[in-house]
């Protein structure tokens, strides 16, 4: 138990802050939500009032200034991340940002991380115990060697005005749900793929991509396939095959919070001796999690948070992505 919660602003009104991160904030015993920016006065002061935040500010800036509050939450449009999370730090507050980080994995490499800070990006599914456990059991090569990751990630988007239909927000399926999927098999190998192979559709009306496949290819023998659309019906599945043994995520990213979540292991290798076996863990809330873990990160106690590194490591894929989409061949993942 840390010995104080953490002081929050909430640098937008996104709705992910209204509907999963200022509830999860509230339900954690780490954290205190004090205060909320948006671009006017008007538009935070009505935030705040509906959702009990003691303090609005008229700017995301003004937040920043707020001497009191002590890490902020960054759930703006994509391509406004990495300035206000730099603008946060320069400050002297911990980060905790919507993904992607950037655009581009060099935009990300800019980031300027003050010692004695943390940022975070807030990949929530990483902070299930269920993950954690899977990925605990392959290091430990309960699995054999993992050979093989399937993703898959998609939902339906159709309002023209969200951002995530914009390209110059940083809108499409890559880098809404696609850095969910990269993040996965990047997660379940434990290393960096070293190529990938990509296709994508894009929408003629706007022009981001809204569904994509790919593959990549990590060396070694060992594969991974994802697909992700903003354009289909909703649809999630991890699927994680070893030499010794496979492991299957039901609804890995979206996870359910009012029922258990669970993961089925199967270790024959004749289809027809399959015996899959299901482990149950309790109910949770991922964004809870996240929350509570950077909160007690923060207080100095040694959780294993992923920062900065891994998120130009994500960004990387992505852009190897683009770039064989670009070119119809295999692009090169930057090392």
């Amino acid at each position: 138990m840390i010995d104080a919660p953490v002081r929050w602003g909430i640098l937008s009104t996104a709705n992910i802050a209204r509907i999963k991160l200022i509830p999860a904030m509230r339900a954690s015993a780490h954290a205190e939500v004090l205060a909320v920016g948006s671009r006017n006065q008007e538009s935070a002061q009505a935030f705040a009032d509906e959702m009990d935040i003691p303090r609005a500010y008229a700017s995301y800036e003004a937040v920043l200034d707020d001497p009191e509050v002590e890490a902020v939450y960054i759930p703006l449009p994509n391509h406004l991340h990495i300035e206000l999370a730099q603008k946060a730090l320069d400050k002297g507050k911990h980060v905790l940002c919507e993904k992607p980080l950037a655009l581009t994995a060099a935009q990300a490499a800019s980031l300027r991380v003050p010692p004695g800070l943390l940022f975070c990006e807030a990949f929530m599914v990483r902070h299930q115990p269920r993950w954690l456990a899977v990925k605990e059991r392959i290091e430990a090569g309960d699995y054999g060697d993992i050979r093989m990751v399937q993703a898959m990630l998609t939902f339906g988007l159709d309002d023209p005005g969200n951002y995530r239909m914009r390209p110059e927000f940083g809108g499409g399926a890559l880098y809404d749900v696609g850095c969910y999927a990269a993040m996965a098999t990047r997660f379940a190998f434990g290393c960096e793929p070293r190529r990938v192979m990509a296709h994508a559709s894009r929408a003629p009306e706007h022009g981001v991509d809204v569904v994509a496949s790919v593959l990549l290819d990590y060396g070694e023998g060992r594969h991974a396939s994802l697909m992700v659309s903003t354009a289909t019906s909703a649809a999630q599945h991890l699927h994680i095959v070893g030499s010794q043994g496979a492991i299957d995520l039901p609804e890995p990213f979206i996870a359910p919070v009012e029922r258990p979540t669970r993961v089925v292991h199967d270790n024959v290798f004749d289809l027809y001796q399959s015996d899959p076996k299901t482990e149950t863990f309790p109910p949770m809330d991922q964004y809870e999690q996240e929350v509570s873990r950077f909160c007690r990160a923060l207080r100095g106690e040694e959780v294993g948070l992923y920062g900065l590194e891994d998120s130009i490591a994500n960004l990387r894929v992505i852009d190897a992505i683009f770039a064989s989409v670009d070119s119809g061949g295999w692009a090169a993942v930057a090392q």
